[in-house]
């Protein structure tokens, strides 16, 4: 048994997977506490787990920062990235850093397992005063964006006839980690008020390689090969998609016998406050279809302003370990978690995103044969339906898709997490 700091800021897609692995790792029989925001107190006390609690800057409503008026007036892209990464992860980190010497001034015998944008054991690495836990596991729940001569986070940079690949690798990674300068100035600015005699460069890299091993939730074949790959760096697999004993399929459940195709349309747990972005197009574009769309909305079926075609079904809430088995296609606006879960199921996805990783993600289910990128967040009806004709004729994107299936397969992420930290 090994006790275990289990931490991560308060944005549910980087949270939850990091609960789903303190109570696979206390199931193992660690002793586990998880320092996250208030908002998830009762899901880590309900698991059976002990919280501790963020506070100041690192306990926000990232509801409430999505829908900020001066987020919003941004356009997406370089500054909207820069002021989502400098609010939710830079400014947090002093407090970040407070609660996390807190527990180890109580038991210095702990390790720390984090979500990767869990910026509060930098400081002490980079040599403000504080203790430093056994070792630590920084987990990443979405795909590489470290520098690599051989990609960039999205993929090989485009060349033309005679151009030098690995050179355009690199002139495309320094211009990717030069339009986070704001984020990295500022994070130099709160390390240095913090004492920390080391100035963190190249940041975007230095995320993966600080930490003592990085766990990247991904598989080869889904990721850019990359022979430069740090060796503290790991490809675990990932986390299996969460059941829910309380829920209840709906009366409809029935109908997903295999009788039509199931094609499951979903914009994740944030961006899915307006709908029409990605599920009302495949509502409608699809309406005339032989096929059965779900809706998996993660929010009140009341927010849906169209009318209901005759061949979709709605829910809030539908548990990706019962509903994947039986898709055969997912539409998705490209969280990394989603998306994986529904590859390592057999299942090719549309990929429809503009914001955070998710371009990242549909570049990488484009680069494999494992799908259709799209190329927008707001698709229209018509594109939803041609991509959705495309592929569940596509017998090729199929096997793609067993194959990386049968990867997925081999990788358990808890035990390769587990001896990541305990050797």
């Amino acid at each position: 048994m090994a006790k275990i700091i289990v931490a991560a800021p308060p944005v549910p897609g980087e949270v939850l997977p990091l609960l789903q692995l303190a109570g696979a790792l206390a199931a193992r029989g660690h002793d586990i506490t998880v320092l996250t925001g208030t908002a998830f107190r009762s899901r880590v006390v309900d698991a059976g787990l002990r919280f501790a609690p963020l506070a100041g800057k690192a306990d926000y409503d990232i509801g409430l920062f999505a829908g900020s008026s001066e987020r919003t007036a941004l356009a997406a892209g370089p500054d909207q990235l820069n002021f989502d990464w400098i609010h939710l992860f830079a400014n947090p980190m002093p407090d970040e850093h407070r609660a996390l010497q807190d527990l180890l001034e109580q038991d210095p015998d702990q390790y720390l397992i984090c979500n990767l944008l869990f910026l509060g054991a930098l400081p002490v690495k980079l040599g403000a005063a504080g203790r430093s836990p056994l070792r630590w596991i920084a987990v990443s729940v979405v795909g590489i964006a470290l520098s690599s001569d051989d990609s960039t986070f999205f993929g090989p940079a485009p060349v033309g006839p005679g151009e030098d690949q690995t050179a355009a690798n690199r002139a495309a990674n320094a211009q990717f980690g030069a339009a986070f300068q704001p984020t990295q100035d500022r994070l130099n600015h709160l390390l240095s008020a913090m004492g920390a005699t080391e100035e963190f460069l190249n940041f975007s890299d230095r995320l993966y390689t600080t930490p003592d091993q990085t766990a990247i939730l991904s598989v080869p074949g889904f990721e850019f090969a990359r022979r430069d790959l740090p060796a503290n760096v790991h490809l675990v697999g990932v986390l299996p998609a969460e059941s829910d004993d309380e829920w209840q399929p709906p009366d409809w459940w029935p109908e997903l016998d295999g009788a039509r195709p199931v094609v499951v349309v979903t914009q994740g747990t944030l961006a899915n406050h307006d709908l029409s972005h990605l599920v009302e197009p495949t509502l409608a574009g699809l309406a005339d279809m032989d096929v059965t769309v779900v809706a998996a909305l993660g929010r009140d079926p009341g927010a849906i302003s169209v009318p209901l075609p005759a061949n979709s079904r709605v829910a809030g809430f539908i548990p990706f370990r019962a509903l994947l088995p039986k898709a055969d296609l997912l539409i998705t606006n490209g969280g990394a978690s989603g998306t994986q879960h529904a590859l390592a199921a057999g299942v090719p996805a549309v990929v429809a995103g503009a914001t955070e990783d998710k371009p990242a993600v549909a570049a990488r289910i484009a680069y494999h044969g494992l799908g259709i990128n799209l190329g927008t967040a707001t698709p229209t009806a018509q594109a939803v339906a041609e991509a959705t004709e495309v592929l569940l004729a596509d017998e090729k994107t199929r096997e793609n898709v067993a194959r990386l299936a049968k990867i997925y397969a081999e990788h358990d992420p808890v035990a390769e997490i587990e001896h990541l930290a305990l050797g």
